[in-house]
């Protein structure tokens, strides 16, 4: 589970927002995975969390392009690679519905990779932006 206080926190209130959304998502699929919930409900909130995950880029690089943002490509491409890798996980899970993997997949990289993103680089971002 994700502690809402160990969250890295923005400069803008929306990105905060966001973020806690999302990491309500992945606690929920945690919960979950841990309880051995049936194959279609962890789908669901799988489908969820990814459609979450792209909202939350779309709405970052929509941000960063109407500022002009000077690292937008790097920054894209982050996110770029990380819904890739979360389709990727959603595909392997549909696949071979094997929970272990997804458990590893959201606790081993997704979380740790959002925790690093946030302060790598929405924090810059967020900073950026705000000046506007």
């Amino acid at each position: 589970m994700i502690n809402r206080n160990d969250l890295p926190l923005v400069s803008l209130h929306s990105m905060n927002t966001t973020h806690f959304d999302e990491i309500a998502i992945i606690n929920l699929l945690l919960v979950q995975i841990d309880t051995k919930v049936n194959y279609e409900t962890l789908s669901l909130t799988l489908e969820k969390l990814i459609e979450h995950i792209y909202q939350h880029f779309s709405s970052e690089e929509k941000l960063m392009k109407d500022t002009q943002y000077p690292s937008f490509n790097m920054h894209k491409a982050d996110h770029d690679k990380v819904l890739n890798q979360a389709r990727y996980a959603e595909m392997e899970w549909r696949n071979k519905k094997d929970v272990n993997l997804l458990n590893e997949y959201i606790r081993e990289e997704f979380i740790p990779w959002l925790d690093q993103h946030i302060k790598a680089m929405d924090t810059p971002m967020a900073d950026f932006i705000s000046q506007f």
